[in-house]
């Protein structure tokens, strides 16, 4: 016997497909500059190829996988989740930390990060109820 999550309005997850993409879109861009650090970081984070590469990588594949997401929303769900996952993480071992110590915060990242872990688990739980 299986159990899945079944969606009662998956379309309500095209709202954050979209985000997603409307997001990524400039990020990406911004990202293949060598200037990344200073363009998407707001200079907060120390420009590294290595990381901007790896960071480029993991948004692009969101980027890749949000675009799908708009034709199967139901399939691509799990993204969403390791979308919170990630940025909750980020937030909580990166921004905390660096706000309590007066250190620099790229408050654009951690913005767009924070209604990110804040709006997808509501459109997850309106998809999931209808």
């Amino acid at each position: 016997m299986t159990s899945a999550l079944v969606f009662a309005h998956p379309g309500i997850l095209r709202i954050a497909y979209a985000a997603n993409i409307l997001i990524l879109v400039p990020v990406c861009w911004g990202m293949i500059a060598p200037t990344a650090a200073v363009t998407v970081f707001q200079g907060a984070v120390t420009e590294s190829s290595g990381l901007r590469l790896l960071v480029l990588s993991l948004w692009s594949a969101i980027l890749a996988a949000s675009i799908c997401g708009l034709f199967a929303p139901a399939f691509f769900a799990p993204l969403l989740l390791v979308q919170i996952f990630y940025k909750t993480l980020w937030i909580a071992l990166f921004v905390w930390p660096a706000v309590r110590s007066g250190a620099p915060v790229p408050w654009g990242v951690a913005g767009t990060f924070a209604a990110i872990v804040v709006v997808w688990p509501v459109l997850l739980v309106l998809a999931l109820r209808g």
